[in-house]
């Protein structure tokens, strides 16, 4: 219920937002030399996109305003529409005149399960019905891919998880959530693929500072990911999250950076470094990741850009359950 809610409240917020663009004075005549077409001929998206949104291009000046035209979707792989997607919007799509107002065919995708299709799904949305403006040949039709996500390791892997494991502090039993995915942006997301899994949350802290600091959400760490051998391992030496102030009584710094490395602990002794990566593997299921109990995962401390000696936080013994 409350994925259907914030779904149909972002359509509302969607349309109350068009009205918002769309409200100029209409019955204007202009040069009528605008146009209309896709940005490109074939998209492509992962089953668990979610909100898909699809530019239209236009330029010019419409003969009248607002210029309007309907898209019409038809499926290409033998499924009905419904079962595929969930359009906002297919008719009176409306464009003023100015190019800079970014018009989008915006959908759901509805049909992420998790049956394993060999095969992906395809449909064509087609621009039609155009009033005022003429559809460009050639970029009247753009055809959309539906990729299944589970018959891939990578992207199964990705969603919310329980990081369990023992502190390396006072032995104690730590648990924390932790969400994998492949990124934050779409750009992110595309250079990760099949490489890279993108863990946000460690030592139940998990904030989204996005716009005030790099990394955008914080306190993120790397996982590469090996579909060969079925295998994972910590990318350690890499940056967490910068911290603006940090509580060390003897070190005084107007930042601070939390770096991962790896933790020895096979016995009572423990030491760190930048180096040694931490290698685990997932379950036949793809609910439950392990890995090295003889390694942990830590957080080390530079001041100013300067290393400390401190650590954050430690945890080894880690196990990640899928919530």
């Amino acid at each position: 219920m409350k994925s259907n809610m914030k779904f149909f409240k972002y359509i509302l917020a969607a349309v109350l937002a068009a009205g918002v663009l769309n409200s100029c004075e209409e019955g204007t005549t202009g040069a009528g030399d605008a146009t209309v077409g896709f940005a490109s001929t074939t998209y492509s998206y992962s089953e668990a996109a979610g909100m898909v949104r699809i530019p239209v291009t236009v330029a010019g000046e419409p003969a009248h305003a607002p210029a309007t035209f309907d898209v019409t979707a038809t499926s290409v792989s033998g499924e009905d529409m419904s079962d595929l997607v969930l359009f906002t919007q297919t008719t009176g799509f409306k464009y003023q005149g100015n190019p800079e107002n970014q018009v989008y065919v915006e959908f759901q995708i509805v049909c992420d399960d998790d049956i394993i299709n060999e095969a992906s799904r395809f449909f064509t949305l087609t621009i039609t019905n155009a009033d005022g403006i003429e559809i460009l040949p050639g970029q009247e039709t753009t055809t959309v891919e539906i990729r299944d996500n589970d018959n891939n390791p990578y992207e199964r892997l990705w969603g919310n998880w329980t990081l369990t494991g023992t502190s390396v502090s006072d032995g104690s039993t730590v648990s924390f959530s932790v969400n994998i995915s492949g990124g934050f942006s779409d750009e992110e997301i595309a250079g990760n693929a099949d490489k890279t899994l993108v863990c946000w949350g460690f030592n139940g802290y998990q904030e989204d500072v996005s716009g005030q600091v790099e990394p955008g959400h914080q306190p993120v760490w790397y996982i590469d990911y090996d579909a060969a051998t079925s295998g994972l391992s910590i990318q350690v030496g890499t940056m967490m999250a910068n911290i603006f102030s940090f509580n060390i009584p003897d070190i005084s710094a107007s930042t601070y950076e939390l770096m991962t490395a790896s933790l020895y602990v096979p016995d009572d002794s423990s030491g760190f470094d930048s180096y040694t990566q931490i290698d685990g593997t997932w379950s036949e299921d793809m609910n439950t990741i392990t890995f090295d109990p003889d390694y942990g995962l830590c957080a080390v401390i530079y001041a100013d850009g300067n290393y400390t000696g401190y650590y954050w936080a430690g945890v080894n013994n880690i196990v990640m359950t899928r919530n």
